[in-house]
Formats: C-alpha cells, structure tokens, sequence
C-alpha cells in the first residue's frame, strides 16, 4: 500500500491512543493488515536495484515518489488534526510515534534493499505473507486496489474526526 493511508491510520491511532505500547502494536498489526487487502503500490526499482545498478536517476524517482506520497498523506492528515485540536504537545509525540510505526515495516525494507542490495529472511517473510500479490496486476492502477486505498483514508478520517 502507498504511504497516505499508513500515515493517516498511524495518526489516527496516534491521536485517540495514548499508550506507548498499543501504539506500536496496532500501527505495526494495521500496517500489515493494510498490507495484506488489495491496493496499488508503485515500483521501488530504483532502491531494489540500486546496489547492483548505481542508478541514481532511478534511486531519485523512487525518493520524489515517496516524497510526493507522504506529502498527500500530511495534507490529508492536517487539516483534519488542526480541526480537532490534535497539533499541540498533548498529541503530537503520540500521532507522529503512530505514523512512525504505521510506516516502519515500508521503512525498513526500504533500506534494507537500498543498503544490502537483497531481502533478508524478515523481508522475505513480510513479503510472501503480508502483503497482497496480484502478479499480473503488479505495479498498475486497478479500481479494487485505488478503491481499497481510498476506504482506507475516509474511514481513518472519520474516525480521527470523531
């Protein structure tokens, strides 16, 4: 799944959880949760590839991919924090360690394949499990997979503006 909806899940969980520990256990068990219904996700060739290729062109397309997702996901996210008071100290360190952790498994594997130039066994696990694969549809827009997307980030948001 792209970022947007890991984060406004993980601020979601941020903003109506104030407990360290169920914090990170509900944005890592909803990350593969998310992970595991149909949706779209882009290509990271550029940092899958990057070890072996060099390529920073490719690397650079990977990380504005990634910039522009995570940017939507706090313009989403926002306003609807502004609205219910949320963005003051009382919140924020538990919204932001919510988006964290929602974004960890993506993070990780990132930059495992980035630094090592390969999955380790954790990766490889998280990948053939809990995550949802469509070979044929891998990689392209599909209405099931946008639409799970979108469900995502409206039921997050009218739970966070509840």
């Amino acid at each position: 799944m792209i970022f947007a909806p890991h984060i406004i899940v993980g601020a979601t969980i941020g903003a109506k959880t104030h407990n360290l520990g169920l914090i990170i256990i509900l944005g890592l068990l909803t990350h593969f949760i998310m992970d595991k219904l149909p949706h779209w996700d882009y290509f990271w060739l550029g940092i899958k590839n990057f070890k072996k290729t060099k390529n920073f062109k490719a690397l650079f397309y990977d990380f504005l991919k990634m910039g522009i997702d995570c940017t939507v996901g706090f313009l989403i996210v926002l306003p609807l924090l502004w609205y219910k008071n949320f963005l003051n100290f009382d919140y924020l360190p538990f919204i932001l360690l919510g988006i964290f952790v929602s974004l960890l498994p993506d993070i990780n594997f990132g930059l495992v394949r980035l630094i090592a130039g390969r999955p380790t066994k954790y990766t490889e696990i998280c990948e053939k499990n809990f995550h949802y694969k469509n070979k044929e549809k891998e990689g392209k827009i599909t209405f099931l997979g946008l639409s799970t997307e979108i469900l995502v980030i409206i039921i997050s948001a009218i739970i966070l503006s509840f």
